[in-house]
């Protein structure tokens, strides 16, 4: 989890708007892909790794909101 002092240290990330915005495309990208990926899932597994991706690219999109609530 996020903690105040590690929310601190990415406040710098996340206020860079140029930075931030770069980030989120980028995200989105890989994101992307790994739903191309998921579709053509040929097993379980893979599907369920997809899932783990996909699930992590969204919390790292989150990230600003995040260390807005624990940077107060």
């Amino acid at each position: 989890m996020l903690n105040k002092k590690l929310a601190r240290s990415l406040k710098p990330l996340v206020d860079n708007r140029q930075l931030w915005e770069a980030l989120k495309e980028h995200l989105n990208n890989l994101k992307q892909l790994e739903l191309q990926v998921l579709v053509v899932a040929t097993s379980e597994q893979e599907m369920f790794r997809c899932q783990g991706k996909v699930s992590l690219l969204e919390r790292l999109e989150q990230l600003k909101a995040d260390v807005e609530v624990h940077d107060k």
